[in-house]
């Protein structure tokens, strides 16, 4: 009996092995483009060939955990938004350089 895992990552490269039989469909219709745009279609079949793989070994990253993790956001960088807002809110037509430059100030002072 396969692991949960493994039913995702078959999944996965199913999921992938169709995407790039389509492609392989599209590529074989294209006798019937005009030939100028031969070489637009080839390079649009090489991207989405390329983002379909991409796409698939991003999901099974994430699957085996190998993914990267999200950073947290610092105390003071919820500081210095939570003020940003504040700032903004209270005044919305001002510059975002002097709304940036308040909240920095505003967020050093608060700790």
């Amino acid at each position: 009996m396969a692991t949960k895992e493994e039913q995702a990552i078959a999944a996965i490269n199913a999921a992938e092995q169709m995407a790039i039989a389509n492609i392989q469909l599209i590529r074989q219709m294209k006798t019937l483009i005009p030939k100028p745009f031969d070489q637009l279609t080839d390079a649009a079949i090489g991207t989405n060939v390329a983002g379909i793989q991409a796409v698939a070994g991003a999901e099974r990253a994430i699957v085996r955990g190998t993914a990267k993790a999200s950073r947290k956001a610092s105390a003071y960088n919820k500081r210095f938004a939570k003020e940003y807002r504040k700032i903004k809110k209270a005044k919305p037509r001002s510059k975002h350089v002097s709304i940036m430059k308040q909240a920095h100030k505003a967020a050093r002072r608060k700790k």
